[in-house]
């Protein structure tokens, strides 16, 4: 049993200190993007179930399909002005790679702007996929370093 809270402890203290590590720039992006993914599919979500439920002439879905297309605006518009800083930071910290950051920060705001407007989870478009491949030469630059 004292192997067992040993083996624990060592564990514990491995995930602390992940957990406590400073996220990339690309994690980052990432998780902004995720977030306004999220708000934007549940906004659609929510219309398209009222749709069914009330008809797509219903006050109901009408507002829901509103609020959706509000509430996806409000998180790009809240998300990317936070995002300019660490991107300029990112730079300053490795001047290096910036055309890689520069790549990838543009394709994030196309992707941003693309999350503007409410999409189902599953949609992808050619901005997601330009973010991705973008993200994916940023790693490979910084792993690079």
């Amino acid at each position: 049993m004292r192997g067992f809270h040993v083996g624990l402890a060592a564990c514990l203290a491995i995930f602390s200190h992940l957990a406590m590590a400073e996220p990339t720039f690309a994690e980052k992006l990432d998780g902004a993007a995720a977030g306004c993914a999220i708000v934007g599919g549940s906004g659609h979500t929510e219309a398209i179930l009222a749709m069914r439920k009330f008809g797509e002439q219903s006050k109901k879905y009408q507002a829901l399909v509103e609020k959706s297309f509000r509430d996806a605006k409000a998180c790009v518009e809240e998300a990317k002005p936070k995002m300019k800083p660490t991107f300029r930071e990112e730079i300053s910290r490795y001047p290096q790679i910036k055309p890689a950051l520069t790549d990838a920060y543009a394709a994030w705001l196309g992707y941003m702007d693309w999350l503007s407007t409410p999409h189902e989870f599953s949609a992808t478009g050619p901005e997601s996929q330009a973010y991705e491949a973008a993200i994916n030469r940023l790693r490979a630059e910084v792993e690079a370093l």
